[in-house]
């Protein structure tokens, strides 16, 4: 008599899901908008926040790709950042572009703040003018600053 046998079930491989990465320390995101004939500054200072910790930039040459809209990005990093930073120099003051970002990010209440490269009070855009800026010559005090904002934002 032939052995009755049932059908084995096949068992599906346990499907992994991904553990979410965790970090000690939370990127910290700062917007860096400046004119492309100080883009060479901009990357210096960028260097300067990232080697700080915790911090991550965003610069517009270095972090949109071929085929990404151009407008798209920059209003999408614009609302992700914690902090938005502005060099202000004779060549960004009336950039529309430069001009563009300040008021996006001053539209969604983010920090503003202005790196000055030999611009007097009395020749930055009036959005600016409420704003406490910071002379490129003092850039290692802001750094300071931001390291204690981030450490606060990652208590």
């Amino acid at each position: 008599m032939p052995v009755k046998t049932t059908p084995s079930r096949k068992r599906s491989p346990k499907r992994r899901t991904p553990k979410p990465k965790t970090s000690t320390v939370c990127d910290f995101l700062v917007f860096i908008s400046h004119s492309t004939k100080d883009r060479w500054i901009a990357k210096q200072i960028a260097k300067l926040l990232e080697a700080a910790g915790g911090i991550k930039t965003f610069l517009d040459e270095r972090d949109i790709k071929v085929g990404d809209s151009i407008p798209e990005s920059i209003r999408t990093n614009i609302q992700q950042c914690n902090e938005f930073l502005v060099l202000l120099t004779r060549n960004s003051l009336n950039r529309p572009w430069v001009l563009i970002e300040i008021s996006a990010a001053w539209g969604q209440g983010k920090r503003i703040i202005a790196i000055v490269d030999k611009v007097a009070p009395e020749e930055m855009p009036e959005i600016m003018l409420p704003y406490k800026a910071i002379d490129l010559n003092d850039l290692e005090e802001y750094i300071r600053q931001l390291a204690d904002r981030v450490k606060g934002a990652n208590s």
